[in-house]
């Protein structure tokens, strides 16, 4: 077993891996993991908007017509679970951001 390593230690392996300290390397890091996870949401976003052709809002507003004609072409149970995966994309999409705010550049 081996023992954990020190704060100096720790400073010294980021520093030899070109950050000033382990704590601009943990920052640096979880800015960039933030980041992935904000580009994911978007792609999901995107998507749905692409596939029903408008923004969630107008989705929402939209998908209780059940003779709406562009949206007819989707069952059910799929505009559920779209609303659904939609709706928690822009939910995470939203948390991420106001998370990114709080980690400094």
């Amino acid at each position: 077993m081996t023992a954990p390593l020190s704060t100096d230690q720790l400073d010294s392996l980021a520093q030899s891996l070109g950050y000033r300290s382990v704590s601009d390397f943990t920052r640096i890091q979880l800015r960039h993991a933030v980041e992935q996870k904000m580009a994911y949401y978007q792609s999901r976003i995107d998507y749905y908007q692409q596939k029903y052709g408008m923004d969630f809002a107008e989705f929402r507003r939209r998908v209780v017509d059940k003779a709406d004609p562009q949206l007819l072409k989707f069952g059910i149970i799929e505009k559920e679970d779209d609303d659904n995966d939609w709706e928690d994309a822009i939910d995470f999409l939203d948390d991420y951001l106001a998370a990114l705010t709080h980690i400094q550049p």
